[in-house]
């Protein structure tokens, strides 16, 4: 294992020195059986990176196959961003920027690359815990794993190159109504270092309520906290007329949806003693309030709906295509600070326009899962499934092209 990590550590450096991304945040959560409004544990993470393109593959990993968020640009698939295998296993990340010292300052961390190793391998939170604790040291990682698995496992890692921290989201002690939500920092690490602390309030907050209303569902996820304007530390959401705009513009400051969010994806697990079949990534690719969640499982190998997978052609997945027309046109202003400028009033016309699409994306996404859950999988059923979301997906981006091209309000 340590010859395979360094060998990781130099392609991956390698790489970052060929496109230079710089460091960037993510918003997540793990909810537990008990707190969710489904009855079923999810995870949710939402992507901000330096590059704008990802899309979903299938992929045939030690012992399990599974299913993953990955890089556009990584021809050769070193790295899964959040993913799910056939034995039910979740896992997702944020990088944490203070737990230190930081060992190898300068070089990529590892977070990617662990993730795909641990979804070809393990099969718990347990057995992921114990891959976690073996790795050679330095780890190469500063960041928060957020994990779930098929008997009911729920945690997050906190993760550095000589430690962890298990938080476990089934303990009421850790977690008193049965979730967890971080950012850009860790609860291990050094007190106000770190970055991501308003939009870990803003996701506290807007959690706290779906929970007391019992709301928590994937379905809320991307109706809410993943296209929210909220504000804990200006007390003002953008969405909902608190604050109120003077103008169309609005300053990007501290919102869960960013100029740099690239993609949305809740986990759906299963209970214990149910189908593994059933556990379901709803995969939204893109800017969020320029896009919407289609279910994908990882029964189905690479029966993946074509609008999230890269064709012949730019390597791009159509859906991503869409999000990130329509977001340059959101965020216009290309000099100085200008991708901080956003026309809100735009963002608002997106998300308004993409509505019924993603309910009707959630109701096919559902009924099928009631299928499998009764009969088990069947790929018939897939196949007349992804048939309807990538009719769907067509009809919704030649609508927004047209409404881009012919609009005043897209056109001004």
């Amino acid at each position: 294992m340590r010859k395979f990590l360094w060998i990781a550590i130099i392609a991956v450096l390698i790489e970052s020195f060929l496109f230079g991304e710089p460091l960037y945040g993510c918003t997540t959560a793990v909810v537990t059986a008990r707190a969710s409004a489904t009855g079923r544990p999810f995870l949710w993470k939402q992507r901000d990176t330096g590059t704008e393109w990802n899309h979903i593959a299938h992929f045939k990993g030690e012992r399990y196959d599974f299913t993953g968020l990955v890089n556009s640009e990584d021809t050769v698939t070193r790295e899964v961003w959040t993913g799910v295998n056939s034995a039910g296993f979740a896992i997702m990340n944020n990088a944490s920027y203070n737990m230190k010292p930081d060992s190898l300052m300068g070089l990529p961390e590892l977070e990617g690359v662990v993730m795909m190793e641990a979804l070809g391998r393990c099969a718990t939170v347990n057995e992921f815990e114990e891959y976690i604790r073996t790795l050679p040291e330095p780890r190469c990682l500063e960041t928060n794993f957020g994990v779930i698995d098929a008997q009911g496992g729920a945690a997050y890692f906190e993760v550095w190159d000589y430690g962890y921290v298990k938080y476990d989201a089934n303990d009421p002690e850790v977690a008193p109504d049965g979730y967890l939500v971080r950012t850009n920092f860790s609860f291990s690490g050094l007190e106000d270092e770190g970055m991501g602390y308003v939009r870990y309030q803003n996701a506290t907050h807007l959690f706290e309520q779906a929970y007391a209303q019992k709301k928590l569902s994937p379905e809320w996820i991307f109706e809410v906290p993943a296209r929210s304007f909220y504000n804990a530390q200006l007390e003002t959401d953008l969405e909902r007329g608190k604050g109120r705009l003077r103008s169309a513009w609005a300053v990007d400051q501290d919102y869960i949806p960013r100029n740099s969010t690239a993609a949305s994806v809740v986990v759906e697990g299963v209970c214990d003693g149910e189908r593994t079949d059933a556990v379901t990534m709803w995969c939204l690719l893109g800017y969020p309030p320029c896009s919407y969640a289609v279910p994908v499982w990882v029964c189905a190998g690479e029966r993946i709906p074509e609008c999230l997978r890269t064709g012949a052609g730019n390597g791009r997945a159509p859906q991503n295509e869409m999000a990130v027309r329509m977001k340059r046109a959101i965020f216009p202003v290309t000099r100085d600070n200008g991708k901080r400028y956003m026309r809100f009033d735009r963002t608002q016309d997106a998300m308004r326009q993409l509505e019924r699409t993603g309910r009707f994306s959630f109701q096919v996404g559902r009924e099928v899962i009631r299928q499998i859950e009764e009969r088990g999988y069947d790929p018939a059923v897939i196949d007349d499934c992804n048939r309807k979301l990538d009719v769907l997906f067509e009809e919704i981006d030649v609508r927004m092209a047209q409404r881009e091209e012919q609009s005043p309000l897209w056109n001004e």
